[in-house]
């Protein structure tokens, strides 16, 4: 209504507020536990910390050699696969790749740096992305374009992606 600036209808009560309501200076926050509770504010916290302690679950083993292995090579020896075939590829993908403090980043043609990951954290990064508290069972492309957005790459994402997505649920 007051957007629109329509008269009131008469059966609705208006009331201008020229100051706040509600007064903040004395107030300690929702943090601060009651008086006189009894509660130890130490050992409540004790009991939250244990609660939110959550041990990480082992990747799943993967018989497939790692992505970055051949890459990772050319840039710290120079040195490239036998294949000759395979050496130009790489030496072609290992131009957009760099190592900055040990780890292996792929630069987009923005400029912007992606932390390259093996290939079990993505599909552990995809699944979080699709089925988590904020997920919206996007089409894989999507769920791509936010892997991508947070700054990871590795380059079986879309299959990956497309898998994930075509997986029975309850699994």
């Amino acid at each position: 209504m007051a957007s629109e600036r329509a008269t009131v209808p008469p059966d609705v009560f208006v009331s201008d507020l020229y100051k706040p309501s509600v007064d903040y200076k004395d107030d300690g926050g929702s943090d601060q536990p009651p008086s006189g509770s009894g509660i130890d504010p130490k050992v409540s916290m004790a009991h939250e910390q244990e609660a939110m302690d959550i041990e990480p679950e082992p990747p799943a083993p993967d018989d497939t050699p790692d992505w970055r292995y051949p890459l990772l090579q050319c840039l710290v020896d120079g040195t490239f696969p036998s294949d000759q075939a395979e050496a130009r590829r790489v030496a072609r993908h290992a131009k957009t790749f760099l190592l900055l403090d040990g780890e292996m980043y792929k630069r987009r043609p923005s400029g912007i740096l992606m932390r390259c990951i093996p290939r079990q954290e993505g599909i552990k990064l995809l699944e979080d992305i699709h089925s988590g508290a904020c997920g919206h069972h996007a089409v894989p492309r999507t769920l791509v374009g936010n892997a991508f957005l947070q700054g990871f790459y590795w380059p079986t994402a879309v299959a990956d992606a497309t898998e994930i997505k075509t997986r029975p649920t309850g699994l």
